[in-house]
């Protein structure tokens, strides 16, 4: 093993900071739907992603001391060789890892879609299209040397294609970008004709659309696909596509779980009201008041119904959601009285130019 170095120690305190803040963030949604009993899919999906991201970060950690990020010179063969094989493994669980957790930010989408068929066919077609684009990832990486040991020096006598790897991978890439964005905007077009106060519908929207911010690390990992093409130099490609692959999945983690934290901003602490309860559109308790303190004989008593309450569950919070923000407040009256209310890599990479819910 070597000192990480270079691109190799990015990767290293990139993969423990993403690991610890995911996790952080996990448990913090998990909590808060078992706080409201409101445990889905969703969150089951994004378990198993933030797992496979666990691993693929470990492998990454690994592989930074056995020279990921550093040229061939600087390396022992043996290193080169467990760390070409290490990461190899952890692009499977990359792609897997991918899946899940676009799949768990689309069924909370679907949530807030309900009956809306147009929508639930485009967030349907985002699940198909990323678990496809892991599928012919996972097999043009499999088939990128034959026999596949071959690829980190076990055998000699194999032969590779290691345009192949760049190739699946600028594919896959590209289908991510798309189905991030998608997921992105569609929060904005799914809360524009709801009934919400449109502070609280921006800030839904926002935060079920920072999702788009891990396709910017998609985007930047494209730069650097092409250094898979050199085989004497792979383990330095690895420390660059390493770590905007452990970028963009950290990111999509976290950002996918912010919208379950937001029912902790009725909790007293930051100025709300815990008393609130589930929020899943059942109507409160009756009251049933008399008017004033002098009652007169013949005079009917006044029935005050209390203020019903509707608020939209775009954070999951139940599968019941209606989507609608809505207060009624209705009054009986029986009397006549009212109620009160580096250099080698720039050389190697490929370039572009630079245009670039208050419930």
């Amino acid at each position: 093993m070597v000192e990480p170095a270079g691109d190799g120690l990015q990767l290293l305190h990139a993969s423990i900071v993403l690991i610890i803040l995911a996790w952080l963030t996990f448990i913090a949604r998990t909590s808060v739907r078992v706080w409201r009993k409101a445990l889905g899919w969703d969150d089951i999906l994004m378990l198993i992603g933030l797992l496979l991201f666990t691993v693929t970060a470990s492998l990454c950690i690994v592989c930074s001391y056995l020279g990921s990020g550093q040229l061939a010179a600087k390396l022992h063969p043996s290193d080169i060789m467990k760390g070409t094989k290490l990461f190899f493994i952890a692009e499977y669980f990359y792609a897997s890892s991918t899946v899940f957790i676009k799949s768990s930010i689309a069924i909370t989408l679907l949530r807030i879609a309900e009956s809306r068929r147009r929508y639930r066919w485009i967030i349907w077609s985002v699940i198909i299209a990323t678990s496809i684009s892991c599928i012919v990832f996972i097999a043009g990486i499999s088939n990128i040397c034959h026999p596949i040991t071959t690829l980190w020096g076990e055998t000699t006598t194999g032969t590779c294609n290691l345009e192949l790897n760049s190739d699946v991978s600028f594919f896959f890439s590209a289908i991510e970008i798309i189905t991030d964005w998608t997921l992105a905007i569609l929060p904005g077009a799914l809360l524009w004709k709801i009934q919400m106060k449109r502070r609280v519908k921006l800030s839904v929207a926002m935060i079920l659309g920072m999702g788009a911010f891990a396709s910017c690390a998609t985007i930047v990992r494209l730069r650097y696909l092409t250094l898979y093409n050199n085989p004497a130099e792979f383990m330095f490609g690895t420390g660059r596509i390493g770590l905007w692959s452990i970028i963009e999945e950290g990111i999509g983690i976290v950002a996918g779980s912010l919208h379950a934290l937001r029912p902790l901003l009725s909790l007293p602490i930051f100025g709300g009201s815990s008393s609130g309860g589930n929020t899943s559109g059942s109507a409160s308790n009756n009251k049933f008041m008399r008017s004033g303190s002098g009652h007169h004989p013949g005079m009917r008593n006044d029935i005050q119904l209390d203020t019903f309450h509707q608020l939209a569950d775009t954070d999951g919070d139940g599968e019941s959601a209606k989507h609608i923000l809505k207060e009624t407040k209705v009054t009986m009256e029986r009397s006549d009285r009212a109620a009160s209310p580096g250099e080698y890599g720039r050389s190697q990479v490929l370039g572009w130019k630079k245009n670039n819910f208050e419930g």
